[in-house]
């Protein structure tokens, strides 16, 4: 964060995290320090992309003015101004299309990733690359107390301590063989963590990640509450655990407005949901590990299981 901003000299900067805003600056920083590395002059056979820079300015920019609603002029097109008409359209759009923006850069960036692939020369490929411009776009999203987050779609997110981040991370990758979990899950986060927070969806969404992975691995289940009777008849998880887990289940079952509709008002809130997401994540981790272990002494492997 920026000496003046630190101290609260800055008399435009709000104070706490940078949420339903992004000041001019933030705005500067991203054009400059992200955005410029990534980009040539196309569409002009005169310019040469010498350095294989992957995405071109004015197909760029005519994306983000199709998100911002900007009608593109001569000057857009125009190899000599081009550049310029690219940071007028990140610096005078409303502040929601800046991170439309920032999403906008990173699907562009993964849908040119594979071109890359085996590329000749000395191509800095790592440079150019989807995560290499996710961490930097975090890394200044940090730095100024942005409280927004790239995750790995190219979708914004509430920020999470970086260790919970990653850690919501590994679960989605470790619901690839588990599809419907996996939809839940992602419900789950975007519910929890997005731009259009639902707490009761999210929560929904946690217990129904974690109740169909526990379908899979114990067959012949209907509901979590039968995989939970399950796990403690068979012993393969301890009995005051699985009390936690139902406790987990019960709860989602009782608030209004979760699982079944009520006569009373929902009144789950932000924190409930985001608790909801951690704890479905760290069971799903949890059962899916106890289940590799006991193929794994049996002799097989959780791939054939499934």
């Amino acid at each position: 964060m920026k000496f003046s901003h630190r101290n609260g000299f800055d008399p435009n900067r709000q104070l706490g995290p940078i949420v339903e805003d992004a000041p001019p600056w933030l705005r500067d920083e991203f054009h400059i320090s992200i955005l410029s590395k990534l980009t040539y002059v196309d569409l002009d056979s005169r310019q040469k992309n010498k350095e294989m820079l992957p995405l071109g300015i004015k197909s760029l920019n005519e994306r983000l003015c199709i998100e911002t609603q900007r009608q593109m002029d001569d000057s857009d097109w125009d190899t000599w101004t081009c550049a310029d008409g690219l940071a007028y359209t990140l610096k005078h759009c409303e502040w929601y299309q800046f991170y439309d923006c920032v999403e906008v850069v990173g699907e562009q960036l993964k849908s040119v990733e594979p071109f890359y692939k085996g590329a000749p020369g000395t191509i800095d490929v790592a440079a150019f690359s989807f995560a290499a411009y996710r961490k930097k776009v975090n890394d200044v999203f940090t730095k100024h107390n942005v409280g927004w987050r790239l995750n790995s779609k190219s979708q914004l997110e509430s920020a999470l301590p970086k260790d919970l981040a990653d850690r919501m991370d590994s679960v989605e990758a470790g619901l690839d063989k588990f599809e419907a979990a996996r939809e839940h899950f992602g419900k789950a986060k975007r519910y929890a963590l997005g731009t259009h927070r639902d707490c009761e969806n999210s929560i929904k969404e946690s217990v129904s990640a974690f109740e169909s992975v526990g379908k899979v691995l114990h067959d012949r289940t209907a509901t979590l509450g039968d995989v939970l009777s399950r796990m403690k008849k068979e012993g393969s998880v301890p009995p005051m655990l699985v009390s936690v887990m139902e406790k987990f289940y019960a709860y989602a079952n009782a608030e209004p407005g979760v699982r079944h509709g009520g006569v009373q008002k929902p009144k789950s809130g932000d924190m409930d949901a985001e608790l909801a997401l951690h704890l479905s994540g760290a069971f799903i981790r949890y059962i899916i590990e106890v289940q590799s272990q006991e193929i794994s002494e049996n002799g097989g492997s959780v791939e054939k299981a499934l």
